[in-house]
């Protein structure tokens, strides 16, 4: 799948080039769909597309929709009712309802002082810049407002999750209650983006989709044998930047380890060369005794929601002897799933990881009526 980065280079490139482009973002599903809110694809006027937004019932009649909305100088919001006989006998994803906002790109200027820091003040710019540097931001755009309020459609407020927001809603009422929607998605571990009715005092409704940009997921593993190479391999295909920790230069090299970000210290330097964040995900797995008590004591220092020790109970308890709070620790590590080679153990824990990411349970979907629903 491409990447909001992905997507954001592509804008930033037809800017350059004077390209006339439009923007498809999936804003809202109902039942089951091949893609969720917030993704996208890019169409130029000569009907190139980038990205995807269905599993293929969509894209044609969207490329058309957008030629239509270069031409009119403005976006369209459009319902797809995608019929169960019609989606599985192409072989098309899932059945369900989508809602498309498709919008031609116009972009404001970004002046730089004599300095050279840039001045943003359009919210769409200010979110490109936000994927471009795989920062967190939510993009607020509203989609559907009563008349009678004489807001204008397409109107944004972007939110960073660091610093002053660009843009308004035209209402001040709605633009406090979309900035507390937003800090709410900043406190979740894996926030989406999604459509919210947001209702005023006077009991009028808005809807407004909310474009949430999230940070790469990050893993840290703490030791460089050689099962850690497909944990490694595994969760940079996943898209998570990813970390390996280990005092030796023989074992953590970028031959054993390509495009992994290498940190070579002890027990003595990992406070000084490590850092863990609220959103960073740890394995430990050193085979190491005493490395694995360094690091594990290291780690639960931090807010990070997830610490896998590789080994049985019986030797994780040793770890954790006169540690009261473990919460967030997992040992042993991955989830059920009968692993025994290094590359089964790796998917074992990377699967753990997604479940606690997502919410889930990591249970079978066999029997669900709702695949995307957590449990």
């Amino acid at each position: 799948m491409v990447g909001n980065k992905v997507i954001a280079d592509a804008i930033e490139d037809a800017r350059r080039s004077g390209t006339q482009i439009a923007l498809a973002t999936v804003v809202r599903v109902t039942g089951s769909a091949y893609r969720r809110e917030g993704a996208k694809m890019l169409v130029d006027k000569n009907k190139n597309t980038l990205g995807v937004i269905s599993g293929g019932c969509l894209e044609q009649d969207v490329t058309e929709v957008a030629q239509q909305a270069m031409e009119e100088g403005r976006p369209v919001l459009k319902q797809y009712v995608l019929d169960e006989d019609l989606v599985w006998g192409l072989g098309l994803g899932c059945p369900g309802t989508v809602e498309v906002y498709i919008e031609p790109l116009t972009f404001a200027e970004i002046t730089e002082n004599d300095q050279g820091t840039k001045s943003i003040s359009s919210p769409l710019d200010a979110w490109i810049t936000c994927l471009k540097q795989e920062q967190m931001g939510v993009l607020s755009t509203i989609l559907k407002a009563p008349s009678e309020l004489h807001i204008s459609l397409g109107s944004r407020l972007f939110i960073p999750e660091h610093g002053d927001p660009i843009g308004s809603l035209d209402h001040d009422e709605l633009n406090r209650k979309v900035l507390e929607l937003a800090r709410e998605k900043f406190k979740s571990l894996n926030p989406k983006s999604e459509t919210c009715s947001v209702r005023l005092s006077s009991g009028e409704s808005i809807d407004i989709f909310l474009d949430v940009n999230v940070s790469p997921t990050e893993l840290i593993i703490f030791g460089a044998g050689h099962d850690a190479i497909p944990l490694s391999s595994f969760s940079l295909q996943l898209g998570f930047k990813t970390t390996v920790v280990d005092p030796r230069p023989a074992y953590a090299t970028h031959e054993r380890f390509p495009r992994a970000n290498i940190i070579l210290a002890d027990s003595g330097s990992l406070q000084e060369r490590v850092h863990i964040g609220s959103r960073t995900y740890v394995v430990i797995m050193n085979h190491h005794l005493e490395r694995d008590r360094a690091c594990l004591s290291f780690a639960l220092n931090f807010n990070t929601p997830y610490i896998g020790v590789l080994g049985p109970r019986s030797r994780c308890m040793k770890l954790l002897e006169n540690v009261d709070q473990f919460v967030h620790v997992y040992n042993p590590v991955g989830l059920d799933i009968g692993a025994e080679s290094s590359e089964e153990v790796a998917i074992s824990i990377l699967a753990e990881i997604l479940a606690i990411r997502n919410n889930c349970s990591g249970g079978f979907l066999h029997g669900r009526l709702k695949i995307h629903d957590p449990t």
